[in-house]
């Protein structure tokens, strides 16, 4: 697995006090189309933060039928993992590692509207679903950069992301 970490700060591992890790799955069909999730105007890979106690899988498996529907009825090994050290964040004293852990998941499996179970949070921004051609991923980002600041940061990091996938060698 690769992994890549930002660490503008030189923060040490001892000196971190918060730690946030999310799982995100690259979901594409036969058609080569992925499956982004939308809400308060940023595009995400279906995804988010680990519950307490959850392993990597667990929290994958829960997050994609949370937010899809779909039952992943397998185990995955992240392909690709990035790490962000910040210091000072969100408040000062406040030292945080965000591991995010990406999964390619092959299935023509389509989303299930009627099984998702959004948080308010989704609910309030608009939360849904649409398939996009891979080839075109990168224009539909650009074509939608939403108004919140983080949506650069997030769609480098899904460009990123399927970079790693296609070097990987799990999905061509």
């Amino acid at each position: 697995m690769k992994t890549k970490i930002f660490n503008y700060d030189k923060i040490k591992e001892s000196e971190i006090n918060d730690k946030v890790i999310r799982v995100k799955a690259l979901m594409i069909n036969s058609k080569k189309e992925i499956l982004l999730a939308e809400a308060f105007t940023t595009i995400q890979f279906p995804g988010g933060h680990l519950e307490e106690g959850e392993s990597l899988n667990e929290g994958l498996k829960r997050e994609v039928l949370e937010e899809t529907g779909i039952i992943l009825n397998q185990d995955y090994e992240p392909f690709f993992c990035l790490k962000y050290f910040l210091k000072d964040y969100p408040v000062i004293g406040n030292n945080r590692s965000i591991e995010i852990y990406y999964y390619f998941i092959f299935t023509d499996e389509v989303y299930h509207l009627e099984n998702v179970h959004l948080d308010d949070q989704e609910k309030n921004g608009g939360f849904y679903l649409t398939y996009v051609p891979l080839k075109k991923m990168k224009k539909y980002l650009l074509k939608h950069p939403g108004d919140l600041e983080i949506n650069k940061i997030v769609r480098e990091e899904m460009m990123l992301a399927v970079k790693y996938l296609k070097k990987s060698g799990v999905w061509k």
